[in-house]
């Protein structure tokens, strides 16, 4: 039976509409007041380097007739993620055509294929015309489950205490860091700038490094199927400093301040206590001991760099990682299509 709408994975280009139909769902929900959301903060949020949410669109004529944007959370007890469902929404003028019903089908589909036990969303407590439609497709509320937030003022005090108190702990003689800029202040030292990210996060990912002597500029990258953040932006400091065969000066500049705090400060302690945190082992441990040989390799000067702030050297290391995931991902469809 053919449809009267399209239903698709949301594009670039598709964030305005996305946006004006969040503020329209916030009407809906009267709390119009409350929802900032902007064309440009969904676009990087939806199709940035480091996406941090999904969704699909849905169109009637040509025209945007509704969405549903989710994302993956995680289960301790199932031990495996699952998807959260943010907001789902029709324009009242496409209701009755069976698009949220569609939408529905096909997070059903994607948490089938990526193995997630569970879908989960909130609905507010007047909207029985949205219960009784889910209820149909056997969802259940969890009655004896309450959910809790810390936002606005109270969230912002409880970030000053929290910085506080953790001043006084285990990384309290961390200096803050100052900007860096692409030319090197000591021209004997090879100026290097790194990235890496994953696409979800833990999924693809990728790692990028320039390195610059005078004119000569080399560029390395790599990527794995699965992998973290924070493993990446590890991998590219590692391999930035494995390019340089010879012991020389290094002006390392990356835009990870877990590389940078871990490698010049933190590490001491960690490697005093056997690579432990307490009761727990050091995550990342494998990187963290092949970084701290490269590192003593070399005379290295470790500098943070705003991400996205416009540095030419640290936009193209991006660049590469983007380019890189889009790689592996493509091969990654190839594969599973053979």
């Amino acid at each position: 039976m053919s449809r009267a709408f399209t239903i698709r994975p949301a594009e670039r280009g598709d964030e305005t509409d996305i946006c004006d139909m969040i503020h329209e769902l916030a009407l809906y929900e009267e709390a119009p007041g409350e929802c900032l959301a902007t064309p440009a903060a969904i676009k990087k949020s939806l199709f940035g380097r480091k996406k941090e949410a999904e969704a699909f669109v849905v169109h009637v004529a040509g025209e945007a007739a509704g969405f549903a944007l989710y994302f993956q959370n995680y289960s301790t007890w199932k031990a495996k993620p699952g998807l959260y469902l943010e907001d789902l929404f029709v324009r009242p003028k496409h209701r009755k055509l069976g698009i949220g019903r569609a939408l529905l089908n096909r997070l059903a589909l994607v948490a089938d294929e990526r193995g997630c036990p569970r879908i989960e969303w909130a609905v507010l407590e007047w909207n029985e015309l949205a219960k009784k439609q889910y209820r149909k497709i056997g969802a259940a509320p969890m009655d004896e489950w309450r959910t809790w937030r810390l936002t606005g003022d109270a969230l912002r005090a409880f970030v000053a205490q929290a910085a506080a108190e953790e001043s006084s702990a285990e990384e309290s003689d961390v200096e803050a860091p100052a900007p860096a800029a692409d030319v090197s202040t000591d021209s004997d030292a090879i100026v290097v700038y790194t990235d890496g990210g994953a696409q979800p996060n833990p999924g693809i990912g990728a790692w990028a490094a320039v390195l610059k002597k005078g004119s000569y500029l080399r560029e390395v990258v790599g990527g794995e199927l699965e992998t973290t953040n924070n493993r990446m932006e590890l991998m590219a400091a590692i391999k930035a400093l494995e390019a340089i065969k010879r012991s020389a000066k290094v002006e390392m500049h990356t835009d990870s301040q877990y590389v940078r705090n871990g490698i010049t400060s933190w590490i001491t302690k960690w490697k005093k206590n056997r690579w432990m945190r307490g009761k727990n082992p050091v995550l990342n441990v494998d990187l963290w001991k092949q970084l701290d040989e490269q590192n003593q390799r070399h005379e290295v000067e470790w500098k943070w760099v705003r991400g996205h702030s416009g540095t030419e050297l640290n936009e193209r290391c991006d660049e590469l990682c983007n380019l890189e995931i889009s790689r592996l991902r493509s091969q990654k469809r190839a594969k599973s299509s053979s």
